[in-house]
């Protein structure tokens, strides 16, 4: 990734922490890794742990379904997991995206829950 695409991108995720502590979820982890795997933010809201991937764009143009493709699902999938038996998570958990705009002037966001329902195979 570009250096200013990666600046971007932690504006965007510094920003949809923001976003998140204002719909009054709990941080509990951000840019956790295991192994090549990483999860960008990790909260809680009403006894549910939430896996959350965050995509900055400077565009507008976006295809819902090339948000999150099936190998990075299954990239989460597989840290998450580690991280519900490392800490034996007993909670429900979601896989939700949270997609930030970024304008001239402002940030944009969509918060796409249950973007994905991790699947055995």
């Amino acid at each position: 990734m570009s250096g200013n695409r990666q600046k971007i991108g932690k504006v965007g995720e510094q920003k949809a922490q923001a976003y998140l502590i204002k719909q009054k979820y709990q941080i509990i982890e951000t840019n956790w890794r295991h192994q090549k795997c990483e999860i960008d933010i990790i909260a809680s809201k009403n006894k549910e742990l939430v896996f959350i991937e965050v995509k900055t764009r400077t565009n507008s143009i976006i295809s819902q379904e090339n948000l999150i493709s099936i190998a990075q699902q299954k990239r989460i999938i597989y840290a998450a997991d580690y991280y519900i038996n490392k800490n034996k998570i007993d909670l429900n958990i979601r896989f939700d995206l949270i997609y930030v705009e970024k304008d001239l002037k402002s940030f944009k966001f969509t918060h796409y829950k249950e973007i994905f329902i991790p699947t055995i195979d």
